[in-house]
């Protein structure tokens, strides 16, 4: 089961913010470790990207000033893939919040489609139990027929 969090630039009672919901999932990146700044392109990680490209081109430049074992350059390249693969969700959930989308919970689903059904499905119950201050009724809360393990006296 994988875990997302939910990103929401707005009220959670707009609709039209609603629309434009991002779901981040937690864990490793299996693209980010692949694709490296091809995944910092796709995800508009600029400032990410900028730092990759210096690291990239500082290993290149002692790789070629330095002369070192090919194995350690490989090395060096291997790390910085592997930690963006770890640190892929962190970098988008601060580009995320830099953008002023504010985390607004966790869900979880097999799937991004189940993770999405299971949040809007809570959006929608939440606006529909909401009360309405329109009504003028009071809510009342009706107390529970059992408190601990001892059954109430009417029960």
């Amino acid at each position: 089961m994988n875990v997302y969090t939910v990103h929401l630039k707005g009220s959670q009672d707009d609709l039209a913010a609603l629309e434009r919901v991002v779901f981040v999932r937690e864990g490793f990146s299996w693209a980010a470790l692949i694709f490296g700044p091809f995944w910092l392109l796709w995800n508009r990680l600029w400032l990410a990207l900028i730092v990759w490209l210096a690291l990239d081109g500082a290993l290149v430049i002692w790789n070629v000033l330095a002369s070192p074992a090919h194995s350690v350059t490989t090395a060096l390249h291997l790390l910085m893939h592997l930690a963006l693969g770890f640190e892929a969700s962190q970098l988008r959930r601060g580009a995320l919040a830099r953008r002023r989308f504010q985390n607004v919970g966790l869900v979880q689903g097999h799937r991004l489609m189940d993770a999405e059904r299971a949040f809007f499905l809570g959006a929608i119950k939440a606006r529909t139990n909401a009360p309405t201050e329109a009504s003028g009724s009071s809510t009342r809360t009706r107390q529970p027929d059992m408190i601990g393990l001892f059954p109430s006296a009417g029960a």
